[in-house]
């Protein structure tokens, strides 16, 4: 016995895959004015500033910059659920 799927059930379905990559995109919004607003970020530029070996560079990620520089130049942006 098949059972019919009420059309708002049907367009929530359709709904949900840009509402999850809207959410995503938001919050990342959100970390980014939180660190904005960090009022110890100041420290921890002065930290890196002071003490340049205490910092990780590219060498420690091998790849990683090849990584970015791809997604960079492709526009990369997540990709929605489907």
């Amino acid at each position: 016995m098949a059972i019919d799927t009420p059309p708002q059930i049907e367009r929530l379905d359709r709904a949900l895959p840009a509402l999850g990559a809207e959410a995503v995109r938001l919050s990342g919004r959100g970390a980014e004015m939180r660190h904005l607003a960090d009022p110890l970020d100041h420290t921890w530029e002065r930290l890196a500033v002071e003490h340049p070996e205490a910092c990780s560079t590219a060498a420690d990620y091998p790849g990683w910059a090849e990584h970015v520089a791809a997604l960079a130049a492709t526009n990369h942006r997540p990709k929605e659920a489907s």
